[in-house]
């Protein structure tokens, strides 16, 4: 009796860990993310079901997809352990290609950190490439040169990134290479880390997981702080789970390099609406591998930090070229992501169909519906709260050093930017998709 007693009491002890491993949790924090998450989804279901007798059928198809998108990211994130190489178990040579251009004495600090990587220095290489910069970058990737050993490459004329990349892979032969931004600070195990992720050789691209390295300074660069973390720790999470990532991001990926040389003349000459590509690089990049077949993946461990923009209008100008690029290859995609898994493709096409509706449907709840009393504006606006708050909340929750932490509440901010986003921003994206200028700096 005794021993039944013992055996039931170690099998739910056993149970219980085991649920605590998969939803990952550590702390009390995580434990009260996963009790929000159980308690938003059982309010989803009743409201949605409420509100679905009274609204259009597009609204109601559009309401389910975004909640269901939503909560799933954050199931995948709990179920994504990809099956990683051990540590040291595979050790190819590796190039880190650098384009820049107007980056002053930022590209040392992108340099600095490469040069104290922990990898072989007899297996890495660094390749700075200084695509026409009218400032003072010239000089200080000499600098760079002198202090590190790195390449240098200066091109006497502004060609671009995908071209100043090409250029930049014409000076190594090393297995993998790894894409940095010039504003980019890796971390000393980013490279090693980011290796355990070739574990299969359908495996093309690695993305390596960003944060934000000036945190700190203002309201917009905690929000932002917060952004990165959700969009790549639940995000990537769900599309990696599937080896589907859709964008490995220019700020650090690793990709296998006879995979990518032999598809630089496409990339680099990939047009859109009849014009030359000039921005989406990295998005157009993971687009080629993932229509040939290669899974993307991504490798939370394998971090580095990145600069964003610290007033709004340079948030702006990013956050349209962004919607610019989203668009473009997202349209492009739609041709071949049917043949990516099943569940990958149901979230592509799910995300492309709730973004090209959403300034229809905001603009439905925010001014069609309260200027004709059709609707109540407070109910878009309590559920727009309620996905903002799961979002800080799982930043608060599993948030990790050595990234820095910002207020709870950072993310607030995001409610009424991303309604202008999807109001303003989105459909001027639209509009002037032929646009090529970079438009950040």
């Amino acid at each position: 009796m005794d021993t039944k007693v013992l055996a039931k009491g170690q099998s739910q002890r056993e149970t219980r860990f085991s649920l605590k491993k998969l939803l990952k949790i550590k702390t009390r924090q995580q434990l009260a993310f996963w009790m929000f998450f159980v308690g938003l989804a059982c309010i989803v279901f009743a409201v949605r079901v409420g509100l679905d007798l009274e609204f259009h059928p597009m609204f109601i198809i559009y309401m389910w997809l975004v909640a269901v998108l939503i909560l799933s990211r954050y199931v995948f994130f709990a179920l994504y352990n990809p099956p990683l190489i051990k540590l040291d178990e595979y050790e190819p040579t590796v190039a880190v290609i650098v384009p820049a251009k107007n980056e002053s004495d930022a590209i040392y600090d992108t340099a600095k950190a490469l040069h104290t990587v922990d990898y072989p220095k007899n297996k890495l290489k660094i390749i700075l490439v200084n695509d026409g910069s009218d400032d003072d970058t010239g000089i200080w990737m000499d600098k760079c040169g002198k202090e590190f050993g790195h390449e240098v490459i200066h091109l006497a004329e502004n060609v671009g990134k995908r071209e100043a990349i090409a250029i930049g892979m014409k000076s190594h032969n090393s297995e993998l290479t790894i894409l940095v931004d010039s504003d980019s600070v890796v971390e000393p195990d980013a490279i090693k880390e980011g290796i355990r992720g070739f574990y299969s050789p359908k495996i093309g691209a690695v993305c390596g997981h960003t944060d934000v390295k000036n945190a700190k300074f203002n309201w917009l660069t905690r929000m932002q702080t917060q952004q990165y973390f959700i969009a790549f720790r639940s995000f990537k999470s769900l599309e990696s789970y599937f080896g589907s990532v859709i964008c490995c991001s220019g700020a650090f990926s690793i990709y296998r390099t006879k995979v990518i040389r032999s598809r630089m003349s496409e990339w680099l000459n990939q047009t859109f609406l009849g014009l030359k590509r000039t921005y989406g690089d990295d998005r157009g990049l993971t687009n080629i591998l993932l229509r040939d077949g290669f899974d993307t993946i991504y490798v939370p461990s394998a971090k580095a930090r990145t600069a964003v923009p610290f007033t709004l209008t340079q948030w702006i100008r990013q956050q349209i070229r962004w919607r610019r690029s989203f668009l473009m290859e997202s349209l492009s995609a739609v041709s071949h992501m049917w043949r990516r898994p099943r569940p990958a493709a149901l979230a592509f096409y799910g995300v492309l169909f709730v973004t090209l509706m959403a300034p229809f449907v905001v603009g439905y709840f925010l001014v069609y519906g309260p200027i004709t009393g059709v609707t109540n504006p407070l109910t878009y606006a309590s559920g727009l709260t309620l996905i903002v708050m799961l979002h800080q909340t799982f930043y608060w929750a599993f948030q990790m050093p050595p990234a820095d932490r910002v207020g709870f509440f950072s993310f607030m901010p995001m409610m009424p930017l991303w309604i202008f986003a999807t109001l303003v921003m989105l459909p001027w994206a639209f509009l002037t998709l032929r646009e090529r200028s970079w438009g950040t700096r």
